[in-house]
């Protein structure tokens, strides 16, 4: 194949991907969704395993409710995040930036120039899903690859999982979609009183 004709199918691919995922950014919005959260540690092969529900609001606006094993709390408003764990009482705060987000890939899905400024995308259909690779540009990055599957009759998240450099692996899988409750304040999240607040900013 002549280097012309490479280059002009990786671009193909490359924009397939990105539209794809743009479709799934407007897709996911106002739906809530079941998860599991598959946590496998570098040399080992049994996973921690989390559930719980997620709520998408305009990406990166996202707030998930774990459940189990233990209750905790994530929300984003696209700049700051909150992580309260009931158990503890306490809650950190902490500014997104855009390194803090190539290093959660489901955090770009809604930024499409810093999805491409961290990532090369490449796109594959598998077994009635499209799956979507993201290669870091940055070898020293956190993340060391990332894919995605995506329903492609409704463009809704079936699965995210990465690698990162320490050798440790992450998934999650999403079901049971179905219109959720977007209130004023859903993606906020004012800690109750008597729990610590911690600034990680």
């Amino acid at each position: 194949m002549k280097l012309s004709s490479f280059l002009i199918l990786f671009a193909a691919t490359a924009y397939a991907a990105s539209s794809e995922l743009d479709r799934a950014a407007t897709a996911l919005p106002g739906y809530e969704a079941n998860f599991t959260q598959s946590f496998t540690p570098k040399g080992f092969k049994a996973a921690q395993v989390e559930s719980g529900t997620v709520l998408f609001g305009t990406l990166p606006m996202m707030r998930w409710t774990y459940s189990k094993p233990d209750e905790k709390l994530f929300v984003f408003d696209g700049e700051k995040s909150w992580f309260y764990t009931p158990a503890d009482r306490q809650v950190t705060v902490a500014r997104i930036d855009e390194s803090k987000k190539r290093e959660l890939p489901f955090l770009l899905i809604g930024d499409p120039a810093a999805r491409d400024r961290a990532f090369a995308l490449r796109e594959q259909k598998q077994r009635g899903s499209v799956v979507i690779t993201l290669q870091p540009r940055d070898a020293a990055g956190m993340i060391r690859t990332a894919t995605l599957a995506i329903d492609p009759s409704t463009h809704l998240l079936q699965r995210i999982e990465y690698a990162d450099r320490e050798g440790n692996r992450t998934r999650f899988d999403f079901s049971g979609y179905h219109r959720g409750a977007l209130g004023p304040n859903a993606f906020q999240f004012t800690p109750p009183p008597g729990v610590q607040v911690v600034n990680a900013e």
